[in-house]
């Protein structure tokens, strides 16, 4: 069995998909009975698979994204740019 932080260094240096198959058991295995470190681990393994699935998915969400042209990207720059400014 790993410690929790065996845990949280292999989450954080590689997607755990990637790991051996007896590594990523006990990995998951420590994430679902651990109470320390379980919540936090089990959302960096819920946004590996996100970004995972994003990464499978990319080439059918482009024509999903806005396309912005030159004023309205310059419009949100000033916006953001003043906004910046008030809270300074």
């Amino acid at each position: 069995m790993f410690t929790c932080k065996q845990v949280s260094n292999a989450l954080s240096k590689e997607d755990y998909e990637k790991l051996p198959v007896l590594r990523k058991f006990f990995l998951k295995l420590h994430v679902k009975l651990c109470l320390f470190c379980g919540k936090f681990n089990g959302q960096v393994m819920q946004s590996q698979d996100m970004c995972r699935c994003y990464k499978e998915h990319e080439e059918h969400l482009e024509p999903l994204r806005p396309k912005l042209d030159a004023e309205k990207k310059e419009a949100l720059k000033e916006l953001l740019r003043s906004q910046a400014q008030l809270k300074d």
